[in-house]
């Protein structure tokens, strides 16, 4: 199983920005969107195995556990082909 974590840009550049990695300081917003849209491509094709595609712009799993709580057990389902989970987060 594969498991893609996606996120919009605004959510990706918000993310690099809270871990502080000094290594991810010159990252623009511009490569982070195509790179996201290469993925997103990719995995829109992808048939190789199966395929579990968690939007996560509404939640916080690494702050949350909660919602990592949330993720862990619908991953845990049985999965064949494609399946989208879309969690929001009770903030």
């Amino acid at each position: 199983m594969v498991i893609y974590l996606q996120a919009d840009t605004d959510t990706l550049m918000k993310n690099i920005a809270q871990r502080g990695r000094e290594m991810e300081t010159e990252i623009t917003y511009e490569y982070i969107d195509a790179l996201s849209q290469v993925y997103t491509e990719y995995f829109f094709r992808y048939q190789d195995t199966p395929l579990v595609i968690i939007n996560t712009n509404n939640i916080d799993f690494v702050h949350n556990e909660d919602d990592l709580k949330e993720v862990i057990n619908y991953i845990r389902q049985p999965v064949s082909g494609t399946k989208f989970f879309n969690p929001v987060s009770e903030f």
